[in-house]
């Protein structure tokens, strides 16, 4: 799989009519996937959704470019625009975050604190996915989980495969980043 394939792939998802209830959101958190990509990042991203319906922030996994930041990860870079927006906010009651990967245990736990009430994502991550090790948290954060949801987003298959194989294309090469500091 190489980049102009996926950016054509991504053309012709965006053309598609939406049937499934998150596919518009899936398509804008993949567009941000598709856009860290490029930029030599994972290729993951995010859009959090406010009660109204409405994207509030967009993310994208910004660890490498522009310059190294191990915890600007798609969900980070969200959380962080929208808790500096909106420093008076109280809860996160009502608010639905859409990522593109299954979050991370770092992703996760930030989450959990921030009491995000929905997270979605379009595919599971084999390799550091924490929804589906849910049990193997702390008894705290079980806690915490039991105010939230964590859940495949409701998005059509082909948008689902785009989000794996748009992260799967920088892996390898990221991965050699990581074990070269």
């Amino acid at each position: 799989m190489i980049l102009a394939d996926l950016e054509a792939r991504f053309a012709q998802l965006s053309g598609e009519p939406a049937r499934d209830r998150d596919q518009r959101f899936g398509l804008l958190a993949c567009g941000e996937a598709l856009a860290a990509a490029k930029n030599g990042n994972y290729g993951v991203g995010a859009v959090l959704v406010n009660p109204a319906g409405e994207v509030i922030e967009k993310g994208q996994n910004s660890v490498f470019f522009p310059h190294f930041r191990s915890d600007l990860h798609a969900e980070m870079v969200v959380m962080n625009s929208f808790e500096e927006r909106h420093p008076t906010a109280e809860h996160m009651r009502g608010y639905t975050l859409i990522a593109s990967l299954e979050p991370c245990p770092m992703c996760m736990a930030r989450l959990l604190v921030a009491g995000v009430q929905v997270v979605k994502y379009l595919a599971h991550d084999e390799l550091a996915g924490m929804v589906r090790q849910r049990d193997q948290l702390p008894t705290a954060w079980k806690r915490l989980w039991q105010r939230q949801e964590f859940a495949l987003a409701d998005v059509s298959e082909n948008l689902r495969r785009f989000a794996l194989d748009v992260f799967l294309l920088n892996l390898d090469a990221c991965r050699q980043k990581i074990l070269a500091r």
